[in-house]
């Protein structure tokens, strides 16, 4: 194993697929389709072996009768021969295919999910991340800017076409920088060769409190400006063909100045691996800024002293039928206080009524979960599935809202304390309905949990 394979498998970016069988899970009874539509697929029925008929015209002299034995290894045969036949077809038959990935957009916010599987490197959403590049480097203005954050960026899963749409659009005129966690070695040429300004950061790139470097720089979001657009791009995916096997998501936002400035700002720090930049130095309190209008906020990590994912499911104090989701995708969980904290809080949350369900990709968090206090019927194991979000449809904040929580932060202690990673809420009607739409997709096509 690699130390970038360690680090991914450490960091929430499992390298291997699952192994595994998926967990139960709990049917909602006003869902179409079978058991509840969040059941399980039934087993297909054993093929039955009809007997053989009488020989072709059925009018000829009788044959004389067959010894006993001679009947049964004939009927053994006939059905060895059935059942080798059912086996092939098995064997032959292609695995299910993963549903496609789909964007859509609706005023200022755009989503795109995808869901991979086996075989099936989905490069949707770095498309669309290579598609909003091309727009600014194809017609620059004057102070266009592109800021990059990502984890590992290899040369597959269109990490190059990324790569020279971003060197063309330096070559244009836009200002582009870029802080990274690994990188291919080719792409580092070209970015270096292009005059583009790269800051790679093996830990997390501020030092901790006690003046270590631990943790990674775990990031993976974009912001453009192109003229007066400004853009927020925030993804679960790394750059690689691995993870374009695996299903992700992508959330844009346009034109939230407030959030743009929370994501730029932030930025700046991975560059300068300081939490003070030009004078004014982070704590954990500005770590968390509202957008322009109050329904986007950003949560930047580390943090210290708080635990934003705690404090936001506490923030949920009632659940009613039709308004009761409580629904969350993570890669792991850890053997840590934090995780166990936000696992009291979804034991909680279900004892007040709410519709627990957790999505997650290895085993061991499955595990982790159960012998914390969730039921197996609220759990579900995907090791296809690299997606860190949370769907709140219930009284949140004081009033009945629905909202969503996306990027890459892992409900870990690494993640809060000591990971640099963002978490993107969005409180939109449609913007949750599309993550409403992506969670029953998962949750009625079972995979197999990755063991690693």
């Amino acid at each position: 194993m690699t130390t970038d394979d360690r680090r991914r498998k450490r960091d929430g970016c499992p390298h291997r697929p699952a192994r595994t069988l998926r967990g139960g899970h709990r049917p909602r009874p006003w869902e179409p389709g079978r058991a509840g539509h969040f059941g399980r697929p039934g087993r297909a029925a054993p093929i039955p072996v009809s007997p053989p008929g009488p020989a072709a015209g059925g009018d000829g002299p009788a044959e004389p009768s067959a010894h006993p034995w001679s009947v049964r290894i004939r009927s053994f045969h006939i059905a060895a021969l059935a059942l080798m036949s059912v086996l092939l077809t098995l064997i032959a038959a292609p695995p299910a295919a993963a549903a496609p990935g789909i964007c859509s957009e609706q005023g200022n916010y755009e989503v795109c999910v995808t869901y991979g599987g086996p075989g099936n490197a989905d490069t949707l959403i770095p498309r669309k991340i290579k598609a909003k590049i091309d727009a600014t480097a194809t017609t620059p203005q004057s102070g266009d800017y592109i800021r990059v954050a990502m984890y590992t960026w290899d040369n597959s899963g269109y990490g190059t076409e990324i790569a020279d749409s971003l060197v063309r659009a330096a070559q244009n005129g836009v200002s582009v920088r870029i802080v990274v966690g690994s990188v291919d070695q080719t792409l580092r040429t070209k970015f270096v060769n292009a005059g583009i300004d790269l800051r790679t950061c093996p830990d997390a790139c501020m030092k901790n409190p006690d003046g270590t470097w631990s943790g990674a720089m775990h990031n993976k979001f974009f912001v453009i400006r192109k003229g007066a657009t400004e853009l927020v791009l925030q993804t679960s995916a790394n750059l690689s063909d691995w993870q374009a096997r695996h299903a992700q998501n992508l959330l844009i936002v346009r034109d939230d100045p407030a959030l743009f400035a929370g994501y730029v700002n932030y930025w700046r720090r991975l560059y300068d691996q300081d939490w003070t930049w030009s004078g004014t130095t982070w704590g954990d309190d500005d770590k968390s800024p509202y957008g322009t209008n109050g329904n986007s906020r950003a949560y930047f990590f580390p943090q210290y002293t708080k635990q934003p994912l705690v404090g936001v499911l506490a923030g949920v104090t009632d659940c009613a039928t039709g308004n009761d989701r409580i629904w969350m995708e993570a890669s792991i969980f850890d053997n840590s206080d934090h995780s166990r904290d936000i696992i009291a809080q979804l034991n909680r949350l279900r004892g007040i009524g709410c519709d627990i369900k957790v999505v997650v990709q290895e085993a061991a968090s499955r595990n982790l979960l159960l012998a914390n206090g969730v039921p197996g019927t609220d759990i579900s194991c995907d090791g296809w599935h690299h997606n860190k979000l949370l769907v709140i449809d219930a009284k949140y904040g004081g009033a009945w809202n629905k909202a969503v929580f996306t990027g890459s932060y892992n409900p870990t202690a690494n993640s809060n304390y000591r990971a640099n990673d963002a978490m993107l809420r969005v409180m939109d009607g449609w913007v949750t309905n599309r993550y409403i739409d992506q969670f029953r997709q998962l949750w009625t096509n079972p995979r197999t949990c990755d063991t690693a």
